[in-house]
């Protein structure tokens, strides 16, 4: 890390530790976590790495997109596209393709957001962000309440609860390159039962040329009891409209302003549009509770392959219905967690070639296939006092997903017979099924009242996604996959002190049976990563007008093996995985006054290799925002965001494709005006 940026962060920390306490003995809230067992529990609890951005620091954040949220959580990275375009990383490198998705699992309301095989590394933009309550986030495999795709962690949004204090609120925001945002919140009870329904539309004209994109996403949720049984029903659609601007190609050339705006792909675009429906029954007593959740998701989307020179046209979505289960009760003196889980699925895709490229990638249809997908899992999980500092708790997970594909064009190369290595292959009607295990086991050593130790080792896991078994090319008529394994081995610390909080974790994870592509663009299994590192948060806890965090991680992340990955020539064994900073750290001061508050964010980003033998990096960046809010009446509120205060040049990603450098050219000083209208203040 470069020297200012140790100075700034050290700084910052010893600011959080020293904020003045105000009333010494206030209360604090305890935090409640959710998703690592599907109830309600204390997050100082748990024996894994949990975290939490909550109502405030979302309303404080006012993100366009889910990157500006990262920051707040340690090795957290959602590196963005264009647009709402983006690539998530959790304890991990910035993964691409079917990997990229399918090894971080992001949900709603403990709900993926799509279904296992079915992944989009673009996901994120089903969720409604401007409507949450909180988020929650694993790093690390998920326990064993989840399974599919929970290799390094998980975010998943929740939603207004019955308990949420939420006042209505109406936001209209606007901002450079005719940007506005329409946002609103309400809330109403009729016959017994409590409504919550949120409303977003964004328009964006896009920094780069002919690039931007409309957004419009519609929540409820209605939450009512009955027979000491609550109930929780939840609906959501979105839809996306976007002009997608694709890389920028040459060395540094994100610094040369006048470049930063051009759009080698004026054609391209992404439409996209999904609906999620869940009801959930929950009964909770102090020693025991069930809880069932029913859903339905169905999304679609067409786009426009931009990165790649023939550009065809990729059209994909799935249907899933499907049932989550969770029952607990007091055994011994500890306590048993029981459940089941299954849903079914029946995705297609459709990639087709507007024009003539060459006789590798022909025109016409490449792909045409549907895929019909069940998946079925059953859990353990328990509890046990050893002791009275001590408690011991475990996991096992055994999950089943099985895929019959259905091809719709004629089976083989899609060239004609005079192409020399045609690009593009389609298998026969098949059946594949992957069984797998999820497990995990742990200690929380309860040092003092304020102080406690933690270790967990945990085993996640993926199945191949459909694109990855069924999409291939260069003549391979069958992809023979295994599903991708990670071992973990973790170590924490939790205290919580008069006025602040720190949470730090130290990590050790292995990946094997890694799905990529090799010399001749056949999909298999075989590389093997190794991913090490340490994680801290330190949040104040004061009362006093002054709050602080410091969000800080370090990460080795390496190939442990060298198995022939496709363009790549020499060994890389060792070697840094592309697009894995060492260190990222997001640092927050504020200070709230009875009618004005404000916040000062620092977000820094190491060093990266671009390509996996190191030989080409982009050199990172630190990035200063800043945020502002003035009460001028009881009912009306201005904020203001300053985004890249300092006006720095800085690529959100960097990458190295067809022989050059590639980057997502990050935006300059960015000023964002919202005018708040809350009729119930």
């Amino acid at each position: 890390m470069r020297r200012t940026s140790k100075s700034i962060f050290f700084t910052l920390s010893l600011a959080v530790i020293s904020l003045p306490s105000g009333a010494s003995d206030s209360p604090t809230l305890e935090e409640v976590f959710v998703t690592a067992t599907r109830f309600e529990s204390a997050i100082a609890e748990l024996n894994m790495a949990a975290y939490q951005v909550n109502s405030d620091a979302l309303e404080t954040t006012a993100a366009v997109h889910f990157n500006e949220i990262g920051p707040r959580v340690p090795n957290v990275w959602i590196s963005r596209g264009n647009g709402q375009e983006s690539l998530v990383s959790v304890r991990s490198p910035v993964l691409t393709g079917s990997g990229g998705c399918g090894s971080v699992l992001m949900a709603q309301n403990g709900v993926s957001l799509r279904a296992p095989g079915f992944c989009n590394v673009n996901q994120l933009f089903d969720a409604h962000l401007e409507f949450a309550d909180r988020l929650e986030m694993i790093t690390g495999p998920t326990p064993a309440t989840y399974g599919a795709n929970g290799l390094h962690g998980m975010i998943n949004l929740i939603t207004p609860s019955k308990s949420t204090t939420s006042e209505d609120k109406i936001e209209l925001e606007t901002g450079p390159n005719a940007f506005w945002r329409l946002n609103t919140r309400n809330g109403f009870t009729t016959s017994g039962a409590e409504w919550k329904l949120g409303v977003t539309g964004v328009s964006d004209g896009g920094f780069k040329q002919d690039a931007g994109y409309d957004q419009h996403k519609l929540s409820i949720t209605r939450h009512a009891s009955a027979d000491q049984t609550d109930h929780t029903t939840f609906l959501s659609f979105t839809q996306l409209n976007q002009e997608t601007a694709g890389y920028i190609q040459g060395d540094d050339v994100y610094r040369i302003k006048s470049l930063k705006r051009l759009n080698p792909n004026p054609e391209a675009f992404r439409d996209a549009s999904s609906f999620h429906l869940s009801h959930t029954m929950s009964h909770t007593m102090d020693t025991s509770g069930w809880s069932v959740t029913g859903f339905v998701r169905h999304n679609n989307m067409r786009f426009l392959q931009h990165f790649l020179p023939w550009q065809a046209i990729e059209k994909t979505g799935h249907s899933s219905i499907g049932l989550q289960t969770a029952w607990r009760s007091a055994l011994l003196t500890g306590e048993l967690q029981l459940g089941f889980d299954t849903q079914f699925t029946k995705g297609d895709l459709q990639e087709n070639q507007p024009r003539p490229f060459s006789p590798n990638q022909p025109q016409g249809a490449h792909y045409d296939y549907t895929v019909a997908a069940d998946t079925s899992a059953l859990f353990v999980l328990f509890n046990q006092p050893l002791g009275d500092s001590v408690n011991w708790s475990m996991g096992v997970r055994t999950e089943t997903t099985g895929y019959d594909y259905d091809n719709r064009l004629s089976n083989g190369s899609a060239c004609a017979p005079t192409a020399s290595a045609c690009r593009f292959y389609r298998p026969s009607d098949t059946s594949d099924r992957f069984s797998d295990i999820n497990a995990h086991t742990g200690l929380v050593w309860q040092l003092r009242p304020e102080q406690a130790l933690r270790l967990n080792i945990a085993r996640g896991f993926r199945p191949p996604e459909t694109g990855e078994l069924y999409r291939l090319q260069n003549g391979q008529a069958q992809a023979k996959l295994d599903s991708e394994a990670m071992q973990s081995v973790e170590i924490g610390y939790r205290t919580e002190q008069a006025h602040w909080t720190l949470d730090a974790t130290a990590y050790d994870m292995d990946k094997t049976d890694v799905i990529f592509q090799d010399a001749n663009r056949f999909y298999v299994t075989g590389a093997k990563t190794s991913h090490k590192g340490a994680e801290l948060l330190l949040t104040s806890r004061s009362t006093s007008p002054w709050r602080a965090s410091l969000s800080l991680a370090y990460a080795e992340h390496r190939y442990a093996n060298n198995p022939g990955y496709l363009g790549v020539n020499q060994s890389i064994q060792g070697n840094a995985i592309d697009t894995a900073p060492r260190w990222l750290a997001g640092a927050h001061l504020g200070y709230n006054a009875p009618r004005w508050a404000t916040e000062l964010e620092l977000v820094y980003q190491d060093e990266y290799a671009t390509e996996p033998t190191n030989q080409n990096t982009y050199p990172g960046h630190t990035l200063i925002n800043l945020r502002a809010s003035w009460t001028i009446s009881p009912q009306w509120q201005i904020g203001l965001r300053v985004m890249n205060l300092t006006d720095t040049d800085y690529a959100e990603r960097a990458d190295y494709g067809f022989g050059q450098e590639r980057y997502f050219v990050g935006e300059p000083r960015s000023l964002f005006w919202t005018l708040r209208y809350s009729p119930q203040s």
